[in-house]
């Protein structure tokens, strides 16, 4: 009966898999199909908010029962649920300039924090690299931290170190980001593949 069960999930993939890749492929002149896959990725975005929603209450309910059973890091989930509480009230009663005003004044705070925790861990990370010993890597990844670090100040000056970080940012880090990307797509065709193929096994089991 597994077994049987598995098969038909993996038909039901490969089937949905077919419908909605001949649809984008054919755009609006696939007719009914193309119809039929706008129909799918509707139901998938759905399906999406839907699996939020349930993370949202798993999230409410672990933390209210942490609140109940005073575990530890109870001052924690008490201002989670209290401020996530207050963003879903002010969603909710359509209070778009509060919303951006939480925005702009936690969210961004926040970020700033968290980018402070990473020029630290950086730094900590070169200081670790430099005492273990000097190697073409590590004075390597120190140099190009200083010339991110000092070339990444408010000041007004141009130099070098300037030009030296505008290089950095044009050349070595977008072919990085251009390989992540690249990662990603061929990740994702091989998961298609194996989907339409039967091979996937979350399709098969």
């Amino acid at each position: 009966m597994r077994r049987l069960l598995g098969i038909l999930a993996a038909a039901l993939a490969i089937g949905f898999g077919v419908l909605t890749l001949i649809g984008l492929l054919g755009g609006r002149d696939s007719g009914i199909i193309y119809d039929a896959t706008t129909f799918f990725l509707q139901l998938t975005g759905v399906t999406l908010g839907v699996a939020v929603l349930i993370g949202m209450l798993n999230l409410f309910q672990v933390h209210v029962r942490r609140a109940f059973e005073r575990a530890r890091g109870l001052g924690y989930s008490l201002v989670l649920l209290l401020s996530a509480s207050a963003v879903l009230f002010l969603w909710l009663t359509g209070q778009d300039d509060a919303n951006r005003a939480l925005l702009e004044d936690v969210q961004v705070a926040l970020e700033a924090a968290l980018g402070g925790l990473v020029f630290f861990a950086l730094l900590y990370g070169a200081f670790r690299l430099m005492r273990r010993g000097v190697t073409i890597s590590s004075l390597l990844f120190t140099i190009v931290l200083l010339i991110m670090l000092i070339g990444a100040l408010p000041t007004q000056t141009t130099g070098v170190i300037a030009q030296l970080r505008a290089w950095l940012l044009d050349v070595p880090v977008s072919a990085g980001e251009r390989g992540v990307l690249l990662g990603i797509a061929l990740a994702t065709v091989v998961t298609g593949v194996r989907v339409l193929t039967g091979t996937e096994r979350n399709s098969r089991d």
